[in-house]
């Protein structure tokens, strides 16, 4: 029988985002287990653009980790059950990588992830965080996809 311990819920602070909350409330609550919320702000050199930063800010790394902090403490307030026993976390560094760093530092047994079902030219150029966690997570990845579509 599978172990779950910690759930880690990686969000992107979007409307998808509040889209998984509830993934993330039923299985912290069947479970009853630990859930940590983390969102990574992508490397700010990674597309040669800021990330929701004003380019004032671009120079101000704890700036820009206080207000993906503040978007998260948000988040959780709005989406997250309040019984839920959770903790948050914003890293600044490349989003797969960063969580399953994670995902092995704090003995994460399941990650919920969102994704956009993106394909063609904006996979080729943008990559896909949820399919490279698809690939490498060391633990289960239940990876939910609320925008479905019909395949013809």
């Amino acid at each position: 029988m599978a172990d779950v311990r910690k759930i880690l819920l990686a969000v992107e602070l979007s409307a998808l985002s509040a889209e998984i909350a509830p993934w993330a409330n039923l299985m912290g609550r069947q479970f009853n287990v630990e859930t940590h919320v983390v969102h990574v702000v992508p490397e700010l050199d990674q597309w040669g653009v800021a990330y929701a930063v004003h380019p004032s800010h671009l120079d101000d790394r704890n700036k820009i980790i206080q207000q993906a902090e503040n978007k998260l403490a948000d988040f959780c307030q709005q989406c997250l059950d309040p019984a839920l026993d959770y903790r948050t976390r914003v890293i600044i560094g490349h989003p797969a990588e960063e969580v399953i760093n994670y995902i092995k530092t704090e003995g994460i047994s399941l990650i919920i992830i969102g994704t956009h079902g993106k394909s063609g030219l904006d996979r080729a150029i943008f990559g896909s965080v949820a399919d490279r966690l698809l690939r490498f997570s060391p633990v289960p990845v239940l990876s939910v996809n609320p925008y479905t579509q019909d395949i013809d």
